[in-house]
């Protein structure tokens, strides 16, 4: 059997059960060995865009290990890797997708999850292209997606590559899976967001309905979100 690998990137600020719904989703659609959840070092659009709202690193990665504590998925080794957060310079996708795809080999089927509003925006990404080189791209659509949103370059790009998700388990890379069952729209911005306008929050114990209890802790031990800064 082919080796299943796939990369839940994010900036995971804060994980959410959004995310962990969406990371066991595809790991059973793909029938994962290995999920590889995967916190962003620097991410070049957020952190040198007009606001600079990246948590701290080692904050992000305390909850994503947090959060992937939660996942059951007895058939699938859940990892948390600390690749691009290790690193000194700006991270880029394609870079990190070709070095998973040095760490499991040439004939193992990688894939990198995003969600849709990712994928219309695909082609601001550093050389986009080249992903498809190492790594499918599975991509959970949100509430009123539509790839009208895309571009005429990315609308080509899925049409040609879109594949069912039993495809992705027999082929090593360049598939676009699309999966319009999983329909969450949990925004991890909106989560910051209430958090900072309510002071009350952090004085309840009881975690809100779209994080996990652990990762609430964190936020109030840590007193994440309460402000711009």
């Amino acid at each position: 059997m082919m080796l299943r690998v796939g990369i839940f990137g994010g900036t995971f600020d804060p994980i959410h059960h959004g995310h962990l719904a969406l990371a066991t989703a595809f790991a059973k659609r793909l029938q994962l060995n290995q999920l590889i959840v995967l916190p962003a070092g620097q991410p070049w659009q957020k952190m040198h865009g007009a606001l600079n709202t990246v948590s701290e690193a080692h904050h992000r990665l305390a909850m994503t290990r947090l959060g992937a504590a939660q996942l059951d998925l007895p058939e699938t080794e859940v990892i948390v890797a600390s690749d691009e957060i290790d690193r000194t310079s700006s991270s880029y996708t394609v870079d990190t997708l070709a070095s998973w795809r040095n760490k499991v080999g040439a004939d193992a089927s990688l894939a990198f999850l995003m969600g849709a509003d990712q994928l219309v925006q695909l082609d601001a990404w550093h050389q986009w292209p080249r992903l498809f080189d190492y790594a499918h791209l599975c991509v959970a659509a949100r509430p009123g997606f539509s790839l009208a949103a895309a571009s005429p370059i990315i609308a080509a790009e899925i049409a040609q590559r879109a594949a069912p998700a039993h495809a992705l388990q027999t082929q090593e890379h360049g598939l676009i899976f699309i999966d319009t069952e999983l329909a969450l729209e949990i925004s991890a911005t909106g989560i910051r967001a209430q958090i900072r306008e309510s002071a009350q929050a952090l004085n309840e114990a009881t975690p809100p309905s779209f994080l996990p209890a652990s990762i609430w802790r964190y936020i109030r031990q840590h007193h994440l979100y309460q402000s711009e800064s």
